[in-house]
């Protein structure tokens, strides 16, 4: 047996819930808005940061308490983003190309605004929130089931993910106004003609989906050895290839890229380590080979021209 195998099938397990938590709500978002928000790395950092600034400042090491605040933070954040930004942007016209790079923008100033705020933090308390370590929350069990550790980070990220997959398709599929989010992601004119209030559907999405990626940032603190404000920027490249598995439209297609990735990153270059010598620190080289491969043979919906892609639209021309 390879040396590790088991702790990198337990580390594909883990990371896969992970990413099924940040990439659902990107495919989701993206399906109904039709925006590649690369500010979907902060509601990662920002949902973390809410349960560090509880743990830090307050001494609060709650983790429910910390997922109902950054639920509430990031989604608002979400819908900001959208009402002052996207939104005017695409009533003037804007290319998806330019409202994709205004969302860097936002990402970026994000990224910086959240350092200010842990300079002040750290000024007032005298603590480092820049580099912060992992949280051990009291609400939240931990234990070993045969042999195998469950940590709070895998009892956490496994009941989230579960109920993100079930809470989702109960909305997309069960309620009026998932069956609203659905028209106005295939066909927006015509869900307004029918009397479908797009504007409020389409923030609803943001806030359900930025607050969903929150969620999965509060958990993350319960892994990571070390937390900075570029905690999200370290996992954007896991997440939208994951995304762009599902074209950026199938939620099923994004869990299976979710495993898929995990899979790749810990179990691959295990493989690739024990057989050819391929050091642990190729794991995002062998990401970013899947993304780009995802996105000649299967470029998402509206999002690029692959190959086969520009291939098919000049065929249907002639």
């Amino acid at each position: 047996m390879i040396p590790g195998m088991q702790q990198a099938v337990m580390n594909a397990f883990q990371y896969s819930l992970f990413y099924l938590i940040f990439s659902l709500p990107l495919t989701l978002s993206y399906r109904t808005t039709k925006v590649i928000n690369f500010a979907h790395a902060n509601f990662i950092t920002y949902g973390a940061y809410v349960a560090i600034l509880l743990h830090g400042i307050l001494g609060s090491n709650l983790m429910s308490l910390a997922v109902i605040v950054a639920f509430l933070l990031t989604g608002s954040i979400a819908v900001i983003n959208n009402m002052l930004v996207f939104t005017p942007l695409q009533k003037r016209g804007s290319s998806p190309a330019i409202v994709m790079i205004s969302s860097m923008g936002l990402w970026i100033a994000y990224k910086y605004l959240l350092y200010m705020i842990t300079d002040i933090a750290n000024y007032y308390t005298t603590k480092n929130f820049v580099s912060y370590g992992r949280i051990t929350y009291s609400d939240v069990p931990r234990g070993s089931v045969g042999g195998i550790d469950f940590s709070q980070a895998l009892v956490a990220s496994l009941v989230a993910a579960s109920l993100t997959v079930v809470l989702l398709y109960i909305l997309l599929e069960k309620t009026k106004i998932g069956r609203a989010m659905r028209a106005v992601a295939d066909n927006p004119s015509l869900a307004e003609i029918s009397g479908i209030p797009r504007a409020l559907i389409i923030n609803l999405t943001w806030f359900i989906c930025g607050g969903i990626v929150g969620v999965g940032g509060v958990i993350w603190t319960s892994f990571s050895g070390a937390i900075t404000p570029e905690a999200g920027d370290s996992m954007i490249l896991q997440v939208f290839t994951v995304g762009f598995i599902g074209g950026l439209v199938s939620l099923l297609r994004t869990g299976i890229g979710a495993v898929l990735i995990a899979a790749i990153e810990n179990v691959g270059i295990a493989v690739l380590n024990a057989f050819f010598g391929i050091p642990v620190s190729f794991r995002p080289f062998l990401t970013f080979a899947t993304l780009i491969t995802t996105l000649i043979a299967f470029p998402p919906l509206g999002a690029g021209g692959g190959l086969p892609y520009r291939f098919l639209r000049r065929g249907s021309k002639k």
